[in-house]
């Protein structure tokens, strides 16, 4: 199961291609002595030769077009300076960055070690240095920052068990603050009013879930070994959880293979991945829907692409 291919002009590719200078201005602002490895560290993290490098290739493009499809809306940089959108391009891709940083930090898919931390402790300064200028000229734009920062910490340190998939989207949402940031502080230099801004925050939300919701559905097999929370995880009931939250525990190959089937044949039964696939639908449908309203056309036909290979019958609009 994936999203569809979405189909971008040479116009969004050349954009989405000059982002590889932030990585760039990234690891040129680390001691020289390290900076070979952080180039062979990005390059080996986005699984792309060095020529070419591009980080947000691993990313689906409304991850990173959304800012593009904004910048559309001032063609003429009345409202948003060329210094505006080199700081919001640093921005966002510094909080992108991070978010997968962090995680993969956490458990330990990259290591931590001296150049790892240097590439987050840099980055976040990058990340904070750019929102700080953007939000200047914002009304109460750097109180928005730090709120969704500190959105975005409690989320992460929320230990509490999601008890049903509403509330783990909703968590999700939380934990997507700071990809937020640089859209909501952009909204808000280009009108005035917030409906506009808080509706490209529920657009993009509602991508980001539909995403989330997507890759726990890849990671389905790995999720169940590890014992990880997943969207499958809160969608089954009390007996299945404990099954699977048995992942973490050291057992016998037959005794996981077994437990296994059992978590396997209940998700197949009652039609789990089909439950979890028709809230991704929803999530893009709205995502579409409000970017449409918001005469962004262009943003709301990518939501489109995404859906279309898993609508299967599922109302648009």
């Amino acid at each position: 199961m994936d999203f569809g291919e979405v189909q971008i002009s040479d116009e969004q590719k050349q954009f989405c291609d000059l982002w590889s200078d932030e990585c760039i201005l990234l690891y040129k602002s680390l001691p020289e002595s390290m900076q070979t490895d952080a180039t062979l560290f990005f390059a080996k993290y986005a699984r792309t030769p060095l020529t070419g490098f591009n980080l947000f290739r691993m990313y689906y493009a409304p991850a990173w077009s959304i800012i593009y499809w904004l910048m559309q809306l001032d063609p003429d940089s009345r409202k948003l300076s060329p210094q505006d959108r080199q700081d919001a391009k640093i921005a966002h891709f510094m909080a992108m960055f991070l978010h997968a940083l962090d995680d993969h930090l956490n458990d330990h898919q990259i290591a931590v070690t001296h150049l790892t931390l240097l590439l987050r402790s840099q980055s976040w300064v990058m990340m904070n240095t750019a929102m700080d200028c953007l939000a200047a000229e914002v009304e109460s734009g750097p109180q928005l920052v730090s709120d969704l920062i500190d959105d975005y910490y409690a989320s992460i340190g929320n230990s509490n068990e999601a008890a049903s998939l509403d509330s783990y989207c909703d968590l999700f949402r939380q934990q997507m603050a700071t990809w937020q940031i640089v859209p909501a502080l952009i909204t808000r230099r280009l009108s005035e009013k917030e409906e506009f801004s808080a509706a490209i925050q529920r657009a993009y939300g509602s991508f980001g879930i539909a995403w989330r919701l997507l890759d726990d559905v890849q990671d389905i097999k790995a999720d169940m070994i590890n014992g990880i929370t997943s969207c499958i995880y809160v969608c089954l009931p009390n007996d299945m959880r404990q099954y699977w939250k048995q992942g973490r525990l050291e057992e016998k190959k037959s005794e996981s293979e077994d437990r296994a089937e059992i978590v396997c044949s209940y998700i197949m039964q009652n039609n789990i991945i089909e439950h979890i696939k028709a809230r991704i639908c929803r999530e893009l449908i709205s995502a579409a829907a409000i970017t449409d309203d918001c005469s962004l056309p262009g943003l709301a036909n990518e939501f489109r692409s995404l859906l279309r290979p898993l609508q299967n019958g599922q109302e648009d609009g």
